[in-house]
């Protein structure tokens, strides 16, 4: 099912996610969402840890081979889309666009398109540095001209929802979680909620009759409060911790 046709929204793909007892449901509700948005062939790689967290929803075959191969220095994935937290196009239909590639690199990229992926985008939401790096490889059966016409109009709202999933499974995978005493404001709530519906700054600022400029602090003081690098990992970190009324 593809985007447009009456496939899983992100409200209700939260409501599962809250209602999640464990990682494990969070990702099957994380595959049901993305699959039904034409995007069948995902990879989750968290690097943070002691141990590494790799899932993926390949044909049984490759994550064996996935884990073998999942070396920083070996994958396009680490070296590449998790040096910028910015969306890069993935799968071979994307090859030609990195003449930078090492035949070994190439080769990671050809395999996955064996097993299926053909295209899709990365979003990263642990830059690669001392504290390791992570991030999701959203892919697809798909052509890149589909995919594309697929992110142009929901593509904030996918990486959203791989930022929250991502949020959910680290929490769900410790024994103990302390209550965040983080606070927002009112406005840093209501931006963020607006955010959440998918309103642009001008839009939100006419909503709340304030100034972009305006919206744009709030949003920045919403990041510093809750530790997060952009606009999206601060929604997905909110939403995690169950601070918005939505």
């Amino acid at each position: 099912m593809l985007a447009g046709d009456a496939a899983l929204t992100i409200e209700a793909l939260v409501d599962r996610i809250v209602l999640a007892k464990s990682a494990d449901n969070v990702w099957e509700a994380a595959q049901l969402y993305f699959s039904e948005h034409g995007f069948d062939r995902l990879i989750y790689a968290d690097l943070t840890g002691a141990e590494p967290v790799l899932r993926n929803s390949f044909p049984d075959g490759f994550g064996e081979y996935y884990a073998d191969v999942c070396n920083p220095a070996d994958d396009p994935f680490f070296r590449y889309c998790c040096a910028t937290l910015a969306p890069i196009g993935t799968g071979l239909d994307y090859v030609d666009d990195y003449p930078y590639l090492s035949a070994s690199e190439r080769q990671i990229i050809e395999t996955a398109r064996g097993a299926g992926m053909r295209s899709g985008f990365s979003c990263t939401f642990q830059l690669n540095g001392k504290s390791g790096m992570g991030g999701w490889n959203i892919g697809s059966t798909l052509a890149r001209d589909q995919i594309e016409s697929i992110t142009s109009d929901q593509g904030h709202t996918l990486r959203l929802a791989a930022l929250f999933a991502h949020e959910r499974m680290i929490a769900l995978q410790h024994t103990t979680v302390t209550p965040t005493t983080t606070k927002l404001s009112p406005r840093e709530h209501d931006c963020l909620v607006y955010l959440a519906a998918g309103m642009k700054t001008q839009q939100i600022a006419d909503a709340l009759g304030i100034k972009t400029v305006t919206v744009e602090l709030h949003l920045r003081r919403a990041r510093e409060r809750l530790g997060a690098r952009t606009r999206e990992q601060a929604l997905a970190k909110a939403l995690s911790l169950q601070m918005l009324r939505i």
